[in-house]
């Protein structure tokens, strides 16, 4: 269903009216399940098994891990890892590896079509993950029961894409089941038409100018103020577009009593490359922060150059996690390279008086936001683009007007 859809916004009243209707948590988790399973099944019934199999998937690891001591945790996490990310290889990828081209005919019947794949399968992925780990490292012991994991993957405001949400919380708001206040249901309400508003009014007539601008054969043939006016309307198109859904599900979540996790906070008046991705999609990128970045920097805490490296590499996953393409390989690696650079002069400026005394002047925060903004723009035109080959002959025009 078109989140923007009267017959979305009809399933979601009907939903929670419905929720509210009965007289306790179990029936209302249940509805909520039966619910998201016709809201898969409203693109294609097998989302439902797929999706039910990757929750029965993280259910059965999640117990194992919780069954042994923590010195035994590591291959019953190491398996349930591998797992999840199988599902999302197989799903998206497989097809696509076998070279197969659907205008040819059927896919092999081994092949699974990737239009099987469920909606929001990298972000079930991710949570299954999240889930493991913080079980692995002794962060939660509550492997949670099979009706549990079903019930937390089957959410389908957040189903899509994110904001990405952690086991514990959710089932504990599901547990407590405490209808929200009026005040809490105006606020939500509001916070969906600001959502709303976001992506019809202001998002859809951004990406329609970016697209149009940033069409292929347009970087090849184009002239540089209106690639860059593109790049510029894209950009924006992708903070109100991933914002205004992110307000959409928070608000919605907040009518079914549960709190789903900001993603964005201002990402436009950071200063510096570290606080960009403390405030852009901070649901993915708290995850990447907190299970590949620590993880890898505590591995080589005793190499002088290991905190950049893990930061390095956790760009670069994040990246890949958009598709393993060149186009997101450069997009991690080259915001993986700013980061890693960035904390090296921190580390470098805690030394030099100097670069304490810029660090509190405003114009040198001013040259810090330009820059900022500027990289944002520049580097999100990789998902603009079919390719990093169209991205570099964007870069190209608008850079030296080639």
């Amino acid at each position: 269903m078109n989140p923007l859809s009267w017959t979305y916004l009809a399933f979601c009243a009907l939903s929670v009216g419905l929720y509210w209707a009965l007289p306790s948590a179990r029936p209302r988790r249940a509805l909520l399940v039966a619910a998201t399973a016709v809201w898969f099944a409203w693109a294609a019934w097998w989302h439902v098994v797929v999706a039910l199999a990757m929750a029965t998937t993280t259910w059965a690891f999640s117990r194992w891990i919780a069954a042994r001591d923590e010195a035994r945790r590591g291959l019953p996490l190491a398996l349930g890892v591998l797992s999840l990310l199988g599902y999302f290889f197989v799903f998206r990828y497989l097809a696509l590896w076998t070279g197969h081209d659907p205008r040819h005919g059927p896919l092999p019947w081994w092949a699974p079509n990737p239009l099987l794949a469920p909606l929001g399968l990298s972000f079930m992925m991710f949570e299954g993950i999240a889930h493991l780990a913080d079980l692995y490292l002794g962060r939660s012991e509550v492997a949670g029961s099979w009706w549990s994991h079903v019930c937390f993957a089957f959410f389908f405001p957040s189903r899509v894409i994110g904001p990405l949400r952690r086991f514990e919380p959710f089932t504990a708001d599901l547990e407590a089941s405490r209808p929200p206040t009026p005040d809490e249901a105006a606020g939500a309400i509001r916070q969906i038409a600001v959502g709303v508003a976001k992506k019809a009014v202001i998002a859809n007539p951004l990406g329609a100018f970016g697209f149009f601008n940033l069409d292929p054969v347009l970087v090849a043939n184009g002239a540089r103020v209106p690639l860059a006016l593109g790049a510029v309307a894209f950009w924006g198109y992708l903070f109100f577009d991933l914002s205004g859904y992110s307000d959409m599900v928070i608000g919605l979540g907040r009518l079914f009593g549960v709190t789903v996790p900001p993603n964005f906070d201002r990402p436009y008046v950071a200063d510096t490359i570290s606080d960009y991705w403390n405030r852009w999609h901070m649901s993915l990128s708290g995850w990447v922060r907190d299970y590949v970045f620590t993880p890898l920097a505590i591995r080589w805490r005793a190499w002088s150059f290991g905190a950049p490296a893990a930061s390095f590499t956790s760009m670069v996953v994040l990246g890949l996690w958009h598709g393993l393409e060149l186009r997101f390989l450069v997009f991690g690696a080259w915001h993986g390279a700013l980061l890693a650079g960035y904390m090296l002069y921190r580390e470098w400026a805690k030394k030099k008086k100097l670069a304490k005394l810029l660090a509190k002047n405003r114009a040198w925060s001013i040259a810090g936001w330009c820059f900022v903004a500027l990289n944002a723009v520049v580097t999100h035109v990789l998902f603009a683009v079919p390719d990093a080959a169209t991205f570099w002959r964007w870069l190209s025009t608008v850079a030296v007007g080639r």
